[in-house]
């Protein structure tokens, strides 16, 4: 007896074939199919798309002169970044098959991409339409950026230069604040959902956390459309929408757009403009009290000019001059009046320059470096600050930070 395809062909006199049954020669056929054929792409227009409660697509492709029934299992469709429909021109990545029930030849999809306009640039508008439709761009909803925060949360890949450049910033800028990083994956399959999760992490600690962020930062680097694709996913959208801190996205470079730029409450075209935008410069806030204290200064001396004029007015007025007795008072007086702005003048000078002297100290003293020069080590470990001795298990690998380098260590 010999064997073909799963056919088998009895060999005798008569020459007879064997009897098959009707689901013995459908999967013959199916497994000829699958093994001539493998993965196809196919070109055509979609029809009799439906999508039941199962989440199963079912789908007619056709061109002019031919039609294939098609089916996109639910674990396939939920990677789609858009909305088939009637009509619209596809390419289909499929596998030629058999549905054994009607024994019709099929197509089983495992993913569709538009063959006219680019299909997410497609989702994106359909997104965005959507969202738009329901509020959650309205500037109604825009919460105002505080001017000095204490705590600022970065949501990004831990491992991007964004989160070097946003760092690079902060501490330059204003280095007293706190920094919480929520890494995350930025780009593939699972990233949206990873980024909603951060988002909503952060925004649930309680008021009184020092861990709870005043601000926060959402983005990554540059990339191409597809990779900055995770931050135009509706859930990222909703999540920074019903966040209850304020948010600044910097998702990829400025011309580059985003669901998430028009939810959220500031845009930034670049993640290192949105680290400018959440902290406050302290060298120009070192100016500005310094323009304080000079405007100050420049006021006390004009009331000191505008009072003496006062004074040698009275003294030379009629009734000033009559008694002596009663001018010379009033010299003393004036010169009395004269000591005291003096001496208010320098006391409120001495007062706002030991203002300014000890914000200034005060900002050094926070400096990191400082610490790290009288002889503390910073430890990190996967790029997070290491607090406990606890979170160090044996051999496992750290980042010792000093004031004048870094070195990696082993836990012995």
């Amino acid at each position: 007896m010999a064997s073909f395809n799963g056919l088998y062909m009895e060999s005798d006199q008569s020459q007879r074939r064997e009897t098959l049954t009707v689901t013995d020669l459908v999967r013959s056929v199916r497994s000829t199919l699958q093994a001539t054929y493998g993965l196809v792409l196919v070109t055509g227009e979609i029809s009799n798309f439906k999508r039941p409660a199962s989440g199963h697509c079912y789908f007619t492709l056709k061109d002019a002169n031919a039609q294939l029934r098609c089916v996109l299992f639910r674990s396939d469709a939920a990677r789609l970044n858009f909305a088939p429909q009637d009509g619209m021109q596809v390419v289909v990545s499929a596998r030629l098959d058999i549905y054994e029930a009607r024994g019709d030849l099929q197509l089983r999809a495992i993913s569709i991409k538009s063959a006219g306009e680019g299909a997410l640039q497609k989702a994106f508008e359909q997104l965005k339409m959507k969202l738009e439709a329901e509020g959650l761009f309205d500037t109604r909803h825009k919460k105002p950026i505080p001017d000095f925060p204490q705590c600022v949360g970065v949501v990004t890949s831990p491992t991007g230069a964004a989160l070097h450049d946003i760092l690079t910033i902060i501490r330059r800028r204003y280095p007293v604040v706190q920094v919480v990083v929520a890494p995350v994956q930025v780009q593939g399959v699972e990233a949206a959902h990873k980024i909603a999760n951060a988002i909503r992490a952060l925004d649930s600690l309680a008021a009184n956390d020092a861990m709870r962020p005043d601000v926060m930062i959402v983005g990554r680097g540059g990339g191409s459309a597809e990779d900055l694709w995770s931050f135009n996913e509706e859930s990222v959208a909703r999540a920074i929408h019903t966040c209850t801190i304020p948010i600044i996205s910097a998702v990829g470079h400025e011309t580059d757009f985003s669901i998430a730029d028009f939810v959220s409450d500031v845009r930034a075209a670049t993640p290192s403009m949105a680290a400018e935008i959440a902290v406050p410069d302290r060298f120009a806030l070192t100016q500005s009290m310094a323009s304080v204290i000079s405007g100050a200064e420049s006021h006390v001396r004009k009331l000191l000019t505008m009072y003496r004029r006062r004074l040698h007015h009275l003294v030379k007025s009629r009734g000033f001059n009559a008694p002596q007795q009663r001018v010379e008072q009033q010299y003393q007086r004036a010169d009395d009046l004269l000591d005291r702005m003096r001496v208010l003048q320098k006391h409120r000078i001495t007062t706002t320059a030991n203002r300014v002297t000890s914000l200034v100290r005060q900002l050094d003293a926070l400096d990191p470096r400082k610490t790290l020069e009288r002889g503390y080590v910073r430890v990190e470990r996967d790029g997070r600050p290491v607090r406990w001795g606890k979170e160090l298990e044996k051999n496992c690998e750290v980042l010792l930070h000093f004031a004048d380098t870094s070195r990696t260590a082993k836990i012995t």
